[in-house]
């Protein structure tokens, strides 16, 4: 299918009450927009590093589609369901009418919890890369990944406005552990590198860097998509893995079709887009 019609971006950073007010230069009612969409999200939403660039900007969709985006980097999914913590996201679904939520997330939950995720092995353990991840620690993040979505399920349908909407996310693909922080002036606390000071922590032997990394992404692409006979009209791209290419283990900074450790290109995105396109507005023009 063919998709002429680039989404127009509408960007707010953080969560400042003041920061999205209903009606911005290019606002949800504009007729000019077949579609609407608000988003929310995290790094692949918004600034991953420099250069700038994220997953929205190279969308497309048989009509001209607004999207209105909230995501800030480093956010979680916690903070993001929250609606005392993010108002912005209540205050867009309780005064606009929108097509679909599109939201980007669990990544950063994961990222924050890596070093219960990979374990030290037990005494006589640590022939299988299995060895260490701990399930227990990793069965935690499959429960509060589904609480939260279910939270901000609650918030749509508890709005008088898009109650019932489609909510829509996507699974990440495969990052390559490496010592390459993200260029984030200014924001060091998101600059990383993130998988390998955990692996190096725990002393994983280099062999099993990416079975680890792959299964722990698996896993949490496998809680979202669970998520689906859970939510009523919730929707998961999953033909996003294994499109890009991955980086090399040991290299440092662009590689690949990824800018940092956990962040494509702009070109990495660019083939994102394209998966998801497509996906999205089927789903626009389904609902």
């Amino acid at each position: 299918m063919s998709l002429p019609n680039p989404a127009c971006v509408v960007s707010f950073n953080g969560y400042d009450s003041d920061a999205y007010n209903g009606k911005p230069a290019t606002g949800p009612d504009d007729p000019a927009f077949g579609k609407r969409i608000i988003c929310e999200g995290e790094s692949w939403f918004s600034i991953g590093g420099a250069p700038s660039s994220n997953i929205l900007e190279p969308l497309h969709f048989r009509q001209r589609t607004l999207l209105i985006n909230l995501a800030r980097p480093g956010d979680t999914l916690l903070n993001m369901t929250d609606p005392h913590a993010n108002r912005p996201l209540v205050q867009t679904l309780n005064e606009t009418r929108w097509d679909a939520i599109f939201i980007s997330g669990g990544g950063n939950d994961l990222i924050d919890n890596l070093m219960n995720i990979i374990c030290t092995p037990s005494v006589g353990a640590g022939q299988h890369f299995l060895d260490y991840i701990d399930r227990i620690e990793l069965t935690r993040l499959r429960v509060n990944v589904h609480q939260y979505h279910r939270r901000l399920a609650r918030l749509r349908d508890t709005s008088k406005k898009n109650a019932g909407i489609p909510i829509v996310t996507h699974v990440y693909d495969y990052p390559t552990p490496r010592d390459a922080p993200a260029n984030l002036a200014g924001i060091l606390s998101l600059a990383g590198p993130w998988l390998y000071p955990a692996l190096m922590t725990r002393q994983v032997p280099q062999d099993f860097w990416i079975p680890i990394t792959d299964y722990i992404f698996e896993s949490l692409g496998s809680f979202l998509v669970e998520l689906c006979a859970e939510i009523d009209n919730f929707h998961v791209i999953s033909k996003t893995k294994g499109v890009l290419q991955r980086a090399r283990l040991g290299t440092s900074g662009a590689d690949g079709d990824w800018l940092n450790e956990i962040h494509p290109t702009a070109r990495g995105y660019g083939k994102l887009a394209e998966v998801i396109s497509p996906e999205l507005d089927r789903i626009l023009f389904s609902a």
